[in-house]
């Protein structure tokens, strides 16, 4: 990827950062942000909206004093907050709400995937593909991903499960670092039925259904702690949500 790429596409970008008791780990991620928009966007072409999605922690007081006398990009940074929680799907629909540049990138609080990964979507965005997929799953000799067994083990499963629904075209549905024009973001918040974890089968579902283009991309991510996903609790939680999504499509 070139140095400069943000601003040779000519693209306005929003990142999406949903945010949820993340007092103890979004700084960083946040900083990292900071520094890459400090020198990859001389233009101003970088807006960046921090979801608190009902966090009973103090998130909102963290983030917010960290925008105020820490951000070297502080007009770039906004957060929006609400009460109560209502799930990682509520927070990107609330953010591709609110977008109005060109493209829009959901990425999770914890970094996992650093943000110089968003060339490698933006690249394929700029060669045609109407939203960018990073994936842990595919394989580059220029990525890196340290995920457990039992979280490989678990995503195995569901992916099995999703293909026996008809709902898995890639490989990863759930690496939490995608790229969308915003005419699509636009399209896919007005039919959105799932607001849960499972929103990005949803999404994806919807993309493939309104006849866009997809393209899955290898991407550098890393295991982060902290995670509040309960791989068990949760998998089958999305287990109920995908008959869902499978139910609301095939008869209506």
């Amino acid at each position: 990827m070139t140095e400069g790429i943000i601003e040779t596409m000519g693209n306005s970008l929003t990142i999406i950062i949903p945010a949820y008791n993340e007092s103890k780990r979004i700084l960083k991620t946040l900083s990292e942000i900071d520094s890459y928009i400090t020198k990859k966007s001389a233009l101003n072409l970088i807006k960046i909206l921090i979801i608190n999605d009902g966090s009973t922690d103090s998130t909102k007081e963290v983030v917010t004093k960290w925008i105020q006398t820490n951000s070297k990009n502080q007009k770039s940074f906004e957060i929006i907050n609400y009460m109560p929680n209502r799930g990682k799907g509520y927070a990107v629909w609330e953010g591709f709400k609110k977008a109005e540049s060109d493209l829009v990138l959901y990425t999770d609080a914890d970094g996992a995937s650093p943000i110089e990964e968003v060339e490698k979507l933006l690249y394929w965005i700029n060669s045609g593909a109407d939203v960018a997929c990073g994936s842990r799953i595919l394989q580059s000799e220029n990525t890196t991903v340290e995920m457990s067994f039992k979280r490989r083990f678990t995503g195995l499963i569901f992916h099995i499960i999703l293909r026996l629904c008809g709902l898995a075209n890639l490989k990863d549905t759930q690496c939490g670092f995608k790229v969308f024009k915003i005419d699509v973001a636009k399209k896919l918040v007005r039919s959105q039925q799932c607001f849960n974890y499972s929103f990005d089968i949803e999404y994806l579902f919807l993309v493939k259904k309104f006849g866009y283009k997809i393209k899955e991309v290898p991407v550098n991510w890393y295991h982060v702690e902290g995670s509040k996903v309960n791989l068990i609790r949760d998998s089958i939680k999305m287990l109920f949500e995908v008959l869902k999504i499978r139910f609301i499509y095939k008869y209506n």
